[in-house]
């Protein structure tokens, strides 16, 4: 059985949703829809494949329902893409290419964040910031970073981000932070708009465990995990990461990624553009 995960307010997804529908139904491939804002594990029992539509936030959410068990092809519906596969405008690809089990996967490791007691997974990123939905005054936090209980530096800095291989072309990306290929074992570390110029992005092993303090003295910090917040960190709380014991299969054609690389980032330069202004200057 293959699921069909989108959000159902996503008109570009529900047009693809459909007409992969008509050419499976000429298949006779069998299919069941997931609608991403209500979907549970129940509704997966009998799923053996995610066919994900959408950009990378709806395949970050799909992971949370496939951990260790059920692969991935997603179909950029969204902008841009990093984690997609198939453009909306190749499902007959896609369909030719499960059927003759020319599919490729690789197996993206999950980083584990441990806060207040309670464990999330992330396949991109875990972020600490100042929590803006307490405090909306424009100022930075203070946190000290530690690998391996070894202290590494001490932020003064809108945030720091601690990146998987999957999740340095994500926010890290943006905040200067290396690209770094999916079969590195590695972690990244990118401060967010550093108050120094010393302070700079650091690569470092997946084995190694860092954690995050908030400083004694800073406001309240939040942890997002892959976009979303889990916890408030208050002064003196703590962030502690380590490679998980979880794995997500997803669709990616490895052996092209620096094509694809390349290929989205362009795409990411330009479609933002403004298509210029009319009238008087």
């Amino acid at each position: 059985m293959i699921g069909l995960y989108y959000r159902q307010n996503n008109s570009r997804s529900i047009h693809a949703v459909n007409e992969l529908k008509k050419i499976f139904d000429k298949k006779g491939i069998a299919y069941c829809e997931l609608n991403e804002d209500s979907v549970t594990e129940k509704d997966c029992k009998n799923v053996d494949l995610f066919v994900v539509f959408g950009g990378d936030g709806s395949v970050l959410r799909a992971t949370k329902l496939a951990l260790n068990v059920i692969p991935i092809i997603a179909i950029n519906t969204g902008n841009v893409g990093f984690l997609t596969s198939y453009e909306d405008g190749e499902l007959n690809k896609l369909v030719d290419d499960i059927s003759a089990d020319r599919v490729k996967y690789s197996l993206r490791r999950l980083m584990k964040v441990v806060c207040n007691g309670r464990s999330y997974y992330a396949l991109n990123d875990a972020v600490v910031v100042k929590n803006h939905s307490i405090d909306t005054a424009s100022e930075c936090v203070k946190l000290h970073f530690y690998i391996d209980d070894e202290h590494v530096d001490t932020y003064v800095a809108d945030g720091l981000i601690i990146s998987t291989p999957t999740g340095s072309t994500a926010y890290a990306l943006s905040a200067g932070a290396p690209i770094v290929t999916p079969q590195v074992d590695a972690f990244v570390a990118a401060p967010i708009c550093a108050h120094s110029l010393h302070s700079r992005p650091i690569v470092f092993a997946s084995s190694s465990k860092p954690e995050i303090i908030v400083d004694d003295s800073a406001k309240e910090c939040a942890l997002y995990v892959d976009g979303a917040m889990v916890e408030r960190v208050g002064r003196g709380g703590s962030v502690l990461i380590e490679q998980g014991d979880i794995s997500v299969k997803i669709c990616d054609f490895a052996e092209n990624f620096f094509n694809k690389l390349s290929q989205k980032l362009n795409i990411w330069s330009t479609s933002d553009k403004p298509q210029g202004r009319k009238g008087k200057i």
